[in-house]
């Protein structure tokens, strides 16, 4: 049975790999160095990793390479014991890799590790998706789902643990955020850290942006507004003529809880039922330029903001 069992693990490895290889646009060592990470090359985020931003521990070599998405503890602990894992001391200079000897040998987490060659970057800490419409907020589902799109990313990425942040509805669009770690995802999400997300909700109303009376609207949702699921607050920016046509607006506003369809449920209430929703930003994490069904990695700033919530 042991037998058996290793010989599912290791294709399953090999499979893995190959994958992650094709998905992170990473290349294997050679006398020219190291190939560009994930976040350099596929995500055109900071070069900066996750251990910048987090308290870096030590940890078993397995355990490392289990974190950064590489599945199969057994097969691992083969690889370690057939010195098929390095661990890189210059990074220009692959003649001075160590070859790990000890499975239970603990390092830093963000040491960089080769195995058979290629290069086993740290797995992001958040990544950001602009989420399409009909796309389900959920990591398993029937339908196309956010775990089919960080799979179709990379499978290593799922393996990892990485998992969105809160939702959004089938038929909202926008920013969503991936987190591999669970205090940063708390943090980020309950509302006693009064992170904002920002929409843009595009309503229907007879008359001009002018008939709208911006004053009452926002002193209205400031206050609260009773809906079937609580009363719920919220902050308006603006009320601009939406580019959708004649008799649509589109109204800018932040939250600070993520209830389900509350924004919706807020402005029907208030008298402008919603057509279309798209989550513009989550706290300092801007949806900018990104392209619907993209991903992209953290920049210095937004890695600054999400290490003042971690400290």
């Amino acid at each position: 049975m042991r037998y058996t069992n290793l010989l599912i693990a290791l294709p399953l490895y090999l499979l893995q790999l190959v994958m992650f290889v094709r998905s992170f646009g990473i290349v294997g060592r050679s006398r020219f160095g190291y190939g560009q990470s994930f976040l350099d090359m596929a995500s055109k985020g900071s070069s900066r990793t996750a251990s910048s931003v987090k308290k870096v521990q030590n940890l078993r070599v397995d355990r490392i390479l289990v974190n950064r998405g590489v599945t199969g503890r057994r097969a691992i602990q083969k690889m370690i014991k057939e010195g098929r894992v390095l661990m890189v001391v210059d990074s220009n200079d692959p003649s001075k890799d160590v070859v790990i000897k000890k499975k239970d040998q603990k390092i830093p987490e963000n040491t960089e590790l080769v195995v058979d060659g290629y290069l086993i970057p740290e797995v992001p800490l958040v990544l950001a998706y602009h989420k399409p419409k009909d796309v389900i907020s959920a990591m398993k589902d029937s339908r196309y789902c956010l775990g089919d799109a960080l799979q179709e990313k990379s499978p290593m990425l799922v393996n990892a643990g990485m998992h969105p942040v809160g939702r959004l509805d089938a038929d909202t669009s926008g920013l969503i955020l991936f987190s591999s770690d669970g205090v940063l995802t708390q943090r980020l999400l309950h509302p006693r850290h009064e992170v904002e997300k920002e929409y843009v909700a595009t309503v229907e109303i007879e008359g001009s942006a002018e008939n709208i009376d911006e004053d009452l609207l926002r002193s209205k949702l400031l206050k609260g507004v009773e809906t079937s699921e609580g009363t719920h607050t919220a902050s308006l920016l603006r009320v601009v003529d939406s580019e959708y046509g004649d008799g649509l607006f589109d109204l800018t506003l932040t939250v600070k809880e993520g209830k389900h369809r509350m924004v919706r449920r807020m402005l029907a209430n208030c008298g402008f039922p919603v057509v279309e929703l798209k989550r513009e930003r989550h706290g300092e994490i801007l949806l900018a330029d990104l392209d619907e069904g993209e991903f992209r990695g953290m920049q210095d700033n937004e890695l600054d903001w999400i290490q003042s919530l971690l400290d």
